[in-house]
């Protein structure tokens, strides 16, 4: 029996310092640009941007509109425009909106403090800045924490709804996060990357 049980962690275990640090980063890449595709679009919104066309048919719709209205065809980029402008700045507003209408745990009187724009600023920027720093493997353990937080108020606010008996939180990406997170923090970010090759 104990021949076969060193066996199976020998055989099955990945006990090697190079595999652990390939599923290291994979999982920090992996998780990073998760985080910083999540914390890129937060920004976009914050700057009145969009990261995608809004309204990819505009030019198309109005000079349909228009006929053969030669004043209006050449009103059409600038409205197109300003209407795109619009519509993102729109966007940005409802979505900071929603962050401030959030409940911690689903209590009604229990919001975050601040207000959206607050904690929606702080996630945009934890998420895009550290998500950089954990696909490069630089200061990861360090970088994977306020991710951990994070993602913690994520689970306990928008994915609230999700906690509970039925253990259906588990499939939510932001408690998937929040354990893949852990897993950095506390294993490090493995020999490939920029951590490992200051520390020689």
């Amino acid at each position: 029996m104990k021949g076969a049980m060193t066996r199976i962690r020998k055989d099955l275990v990945p006990t090697t310092t190079v595999a652990l640090s390939i599923a290291l980063l994979a999982l920090r890449l992996t998780v990073g640009w998760g985080m910083f595709e999540a914390g890129k679009g937060k920004v976009y919104k914050l700057m009145g941007q969009c990261a995608q066309d809004p309204l990819p048919d505009c030019e198309k719709d109005a000079r349909d509109g228009c006929g053969k209205d030669q004043a209006c065809l050449g009103k059409v980029d600038a409205q197109c425009t300003a209407d795109r402008k619009a519509s993102c700045e729109e966007q940005g507003q409802r979505a900071i909106e929603w962050f401030g209408s959030l409940t911690i745990a689903g209590i009604d009187d229990f919001k975050l403090p601040g207000g959206g724009k607050l904690f929606f600023t702080l996630a945009a920027t934890t998420e895009t800045l550290f998500g950089v720093l954990l696909m490069i493997g630089l200061f990861a353990r360090v970088a994977a924490l306020p991710l951990v937080f994070t993602m913690t108020i994520a689970v306990l606010t928008a994915h609230w709804e999700s906690v509970g008996l039925s253990m259906g939180f588990v499939s939510e990406v932001a408690f998937i996060y929040w354990v893949c997170l852990w897993v950095i923090a506390a294993g490090g970010p493995g020999r490939i990357s920029i951590d490992a090759k200051l520390a020689k």
